[in-house]
């Protein structure tokens, strides 16, 4: 499914439709530049989950931030580590908990293929705040999510 965004507030507004959809155990993968609003769209699945949207920020220098919420959201920032990667160990707890979790810069992730998650590519359009998101399902639960957002799997 493809979703056009015209500013910030709509990519939030995108990401907190999707929230809703998700379940626990649920994998969001985001790909996209620097910039595109792979954070905001963060903000809007972590409000849909209950979590304060102040709280959310890039964890660039981190790796990871976990918000709690009705439903807890791991949100995890993959931009640094390109030919080193955290410790699988670590990454599999935090792709396996009992919450959402959310990976920016997914491309960047070894075992993205494997598995069952919502992939969201971001492409800036024409104006500033011009968003393309390219959602699509990567396995059956991600295929159930993108039926309830009302898009067929891509």
């Amino acid at each position: 499914m493809t979703v056009q965004t015209t500013s910030e507030g709509e990519t939030e507004g995108f990401g907190e439709r999707l929230g809703r959809a998700l379940g626990r155990g649920a994998i969001v993968g985001l790909i996209g530049p620097l910039g595109a609003g792979k954070t905001a769209l963060v903000r809007g699945i972590a409000r849909a989950c209950g979590v304060d949207e102040r709280d959310v920020h890039s964890p660039t220098f981190l790796t990871a931030a976990e918000y709690e919420g009705r439903m807890p959201v791991a949100h995890i920032d993959l931009y640094r580590h390109g030919d080193s990667p955290p410790d699988p160990e670590w990454l599999s707890e935090l792709l396996d908990g009992d919450g959402v979790a959310v990976v920016e810069w997914f491309d960047q992730l070894a075992e993205r293929d494997e598995l069952d998650a919502v992939v969201v590519q971001i492409e800036p359009g024409p104006g500033d705040t011009d968003r393309r998101l390219l959602v699509r399902a990567q396995g059956g639960r991600a295929a159930s999510v993108l039926r309830a957002l009302g898009g067929a799997q891509a």
